[in-house]
C-alpha cells in the first residue's frame, strides 16, 4: 500500500504543471528605512501573497546598485529588471515629465492633485513607448530655495552664488534670469555652503534636512519653486514575462502603495519645515509681486524648451488639465 501511495504521489506531481515564478529586482537610491523604502518593501510582501510566490521581488535599497545612470545600465543588460526613480532615469524613461516638474507650474497640492490624476495615464503610455512599465508615480514634493542671506525678489537671488544644477530647465531659466549659477554635486553642497563657495541651493524640505543643509542656511523662501515626481519603472522585457493574470494585481498593489506615499511625503516636508525654523532658518515670504516676477520669467522659458526638453503635445495637455482645476 504504501508503495500504491508513493507511486501516485508521484504521477500527481509529474501532471501538475510547474508554477511559473518571476523575481524582478528592483534598485533605487532611497535609503533604507525612509518612506519610499518602506513603501516598496511593503508592495514587495503584499505582491508575494497576493500571486502566490509566482510574482517575487528583490530590492537594493540605498544605491548599492549605483547611480540612476547605473541602474538603467544594469536594466538594459538584464542585472535588473527596474527601479524606484526619483531624477536622472525619469528624465530617460519618460521625458515628458518634466512638463510637470517645470518651475512654477504648481501653485499648490491641489492643483497638482486634480492635475496629474488626468494627466498620469498620458505619462504611462510614453512610459510604455519608451520600452518601460510605470508600476506606480511617487511624489518627491516642492521644492524651495535656502540661502544663507534673505531672498525677497529675483534681484536678491541674482546677488547671490547660486547652486547650479545639471538641468537642461534650469540653465536655461538661469540664463534668462541673468543668473550666476556654480555647479556642484549634491555631496559637494554642504562644503560649499560652509565654505561661501554656495549661497543659495534649492531643494524639497524633508531633502535639504538629511543632508544637513539646516546646519548652513540662515533663510528660506516659502515660494514654491518645482513639483518633482519619481516612480516604480521595470523594463517592458520583465514585464512580459510576468503572467498575464497576475499583471493588474502587481500594478494595483503598487499604485495602492505609491498613493498612500503621498500624504507621508507631505508631513514629512511640513515637519522638516518646522524643523528648519527649530534651527533657526528664517521664513522669507514671498510676495504676489515676487511670484509673479517668477512665473514670467519662467513663461518665457517654458516656451523656449517645448518641443525640446518635452514634447508641446505634453504640455497642451498638462496645461488644459490644469486650467480646468483652476476653473472648474
Amino acid at each position: 500500500m504504501k508503495t500504491l501511495r508513493f507511486a501516485i504521489a508521484l504521477l500527481t506531481l509529474s501532471l501538475t504543471p510547474a508554477m511559473a515564478q518571476v523575481t524582478l529586482k528592483l534598485a533605487t537610491l532611497a535609503p533604507d528605512g525612509s518612506i519610499w523604502m518602506q513603501a516598496i518593501n511593503d508592495a514587495k510582501d503584499e505582491i508575494e501573497v497576493a500571486t502566490g510566490g509566482a510574482v517575487k521581488l528583490k530590492i537594493y535599497p540605498g544605491g548599492i546598485m549605483g547611480s540612476e545612470k547605473d541602474v538603467l545600465f544594469k536594466i538594459r543588460t538584464g542585472q535588473l529588471q527596474g527601479g524606484g526613480f526619483m531624477g536622472y532615469a525619469i528624465g530617460i524613461i519618460c521625458p515628458d515629465a518634466a512638463a510637470v516638474m517645470f518651475p512654477m507650474v504648481f501653485r499648490n497640492y491641489e492643483e497638482v492633485d486634480q492635475t496629474f490624476a488626468k494627466f498620469q495615464s498620458y505619462l504611462d503610455e510614453h512610459v510604455r513607448k519608451n520600452g518601460y512599465e510605470a508600476l506606480g508615480w511617487t511624489e518627491v514634493g516642492f521644492s524651495y530655495a535656502y540661502s544663507t542671506k534673505p531672498i525677497a525678489s529675483l534681484e536678491a537671488l541674482r546677488a547671490t552664488k547660486v547652486w547650479g544644477l545639471d538641468s537642461p530647465m534650469l540653465l536655461e531659466l538661469f540664463k534668462a534670469g541673468q543668473i550666476s549659477s556654480i555647479p556642484a554635486n549634491v555631496t559637494d553642497v554642504l562644503p560649499a555652503l560652509q565654505t561661501g563657495a554656495l549661497e543659495t541651493v534649492f531643494g524639497p524640505p524633508t531633502a535639504a534636512v538629511a543632508v544637513q543643509w539646516q546646519t548652513k542656511v540662515r533663510y528660506y523662501n516659502t515660494m514654491q519653486l518645482a513639483y518633482s515626481i519619481g516612480g516604480i519603472f521595470v523594463s517592458q522585457a520583465a514585464w512580459k514575462k510576468v503572467p498575464a493574470q497576475h499583471q493588474d494585481v502587481v500594478k494595483a498593489i503598487f499604485q495602492k502603495y505609491c498613493a498612500q506615499l503621498n500624504p507621508k511625503v507631505r508631513k514629512s516636508d511640513l515637519d522638516a519645515l518646522a524643523f528648519l525654523q527649530s534651527q533657526g532658518v528664517t521664513a522669507v515670504d514671498a510676495t504676489p509681486e515676487t511670484r509673479a516676477q517668477f512665473e514670467q520669467l519662467a513663461t518665457t522659458v517654458r516656451e523656449k524648451v517645448t518641443g525640446s526638453v518635452f514634447s508641446a503635445e505634453a504640455w497642451n495637455q498638462l496645461e488644459k488639465f490644469l486650467q480646468e482645476s483652476r476653473n472648474p
